[in-house]
């Protein structure tokens, strides 16, 4: 299977670039929106349970593992970048190597934290404080789950492979594979057996190892079972030598995320010195967050993939091309989006609370809200190109920088302005993001060795 074939329409033509940016950012949008349905499926079959617990214990278990498995995301971004410019050169062993050993260690990392459970539960427990009676019920959910561990980080990686060989559509069909088991499962477990949160937990842990073991099965078929079995015995794959640099570019953007991370969970905590209700309408700007990212993070993949294959084959002016293109889309989404919530951000907000209190909170917040898209759409497209290029440590160094923005504004705004002052915080950290990665954005083209002349 050549690398190029997501390239050509039915016919055997060449799609136009406007179509190729659509073949990915389309599916990885679906993709994206697919996830939080399940969510809703979830909080539904655990929330018809008699006692609020189970769903106070659910809550807490799917906080636990979106923190831990998300701060493993690295596993997706350095194999696309790694995978796409492998596949812009053609070298299809450079692809198959690469895929073999980012599994391998996303399954060296899935058995450290195996290793380590019973000290992450501990750590969770301190960290939620949750009551005796919720405790109980989530070392259920958690003592079921952390075996999922393997799967996830094997799809992560598998995930990054489909992106960076441009087969977004067989990427969607995984995303499908793991979300449809996973509400169908927990309703089977939760309505259909009464089990309560470890029906949840269970259906959890077998539609991860169902979506892992599917995704198994495109590279198998993109590579052929010979082919990878072939690889796995050579010995030269096995080398340190192969294995740091790939732990040096996760690392750096395991750091970068981590760092992440801590930006969004101290908005949180800052809206906890303001009060309940600035708590409640933070969760309800979190929910306009997650649909800037579900279009977004489209664009974003697009510019992985296409970009970072110019990139491996050191074509300056094709990954120029592709960074334009994507970047046009990108902002007329984000456009898009920050006309939505101009003329139905109030209405979401309705929809989202009764509290008239939280109501209030929310709309006075809302003019950043509706500039956030326009402001947050570099960071977004920036990172895809970063990742792309594979410059994970100019990644970490740029969010470093847009860290020590944001904690140097945070208290201080949030203190003067309230509520709107730490959301006004995170589009300014957003804008430092985007503002950072775009000064080093020319050393990046510098880097990219001139096409050959024709």
């Amino acid at each position: 299977m050549t690398a190029n074939t997501n390239s050509l329409d039915k016919n055997g033509k060449e799609l136009s670039a406007d179509r190729q940016v659509w073949a990915i950012a389309g599916p990885a949008i679906v993709a994206n929106s697919s996830a939080p349905l399940v969510g809703l499926i979830d909080t539904w079959a655990i929330g018809h349970l008699p006692v609020a617990t189970h769903l106070a214990a659910v809550g807490v278990g799917a906080t636990v593992f979106s923190f831990i498995f998300w701060a493993f995301g690295f596993m997706r971004m350095s194999t696309t970048g790694l995978i796409a410019q492998a596949c812009g050169r053609d070298d299809k062993r450079g692809m198959e190597r690469t895929i073999v050993r980012s599994l391998a260690f996303g399954l060296l990392i899935a058995l450290v934290l195996l290793g380590v459970q019973q000290l992450l539960y501990g750590a969770s427990l301190a960290v939620l404080s949750p009551t005796q009676a919720i405790a109980a019920l989530y070392q259920q959910y958690f003592d079921i789950r952390i075996w999922s561990a393997p799967a996830v980080l094997v799809t992560y990686g598998i995930s990054g492979f489909l992106i960076g060989v441009k087969k977004a559509r067989s990427a969607l069909v995984l995303q499908l594979v793991l979300n449809i088991c996973n509400g169908g499962l927990n309703l089977l477990f939760v309505l259909g057996l009464d089990m309560g949160v470890e029906g949840i937990a269970l259906g959890s842990l077998i539609a991860e190892w169902l979506a892992a073991l599917t995704g198994i099965a495109m590279v198998a078929q993109y590579f052929g079972a010979a082919a990878l079995l072939a690889t796995l015995k050579e010995r030269s794959l096995w080398k340190l030598r192969g294995f740091i640099a790939l732990a040096q570019t996760n690392g750096f953007i395991f750091v970068r995320t981590l760092l992440l991370m801590t930006a969004l969970t101290m908005v949180m905590r800052e809206a906890n010195t303001i009060g309940e209700g600035a708590v409640a309408a933070s969760h309800v700007m979190n929910v306009f967050m997650l649909l800037i990212s579900l279009g977004l993070d489209g664009f974003a993949y697009a510019v992985e993939a296409l970009a970072g294959g110019a990139y491996g084959k050191g074509a300056r002016h094709e990954f120029k091309k592709w960074v334009s293109v994507t970047t046009k889309w990108a902002l007329i989404a984000a456009g898009f989006y920050t006309a939505g919530f101009y003329w139905l951000g109030e209405p979401i907000i309705a929809l989202l609370t009764d509290v008239e209190s939280v109501r209030a909170e929310a709309v006075a917040t809302l003019p950043v809200i509706v500039w956030l898209p326009i402001v947050s759409v570099w960071c977004y497209q920036f990172d895809g190109i970063f990742i792309g290029a594979t410059a994970a440590g100019a990644m970490m160094a740029t969010m470093a920088l847009s860290f020590v923005a944001f904690i140097a504004l945070v208290g201080p705004l949030t203190e003067t302005y309230g509520l709107m002052g730490l959301w006004l915080t995170v589009a300014v950290f957003s804008a430092c993001r985007g503002l950072t990665q775009a000064v080093y954005y020319p050393v990046i083209l510098r880097r990219i060795a001139p096409a050959p002349t024709p």
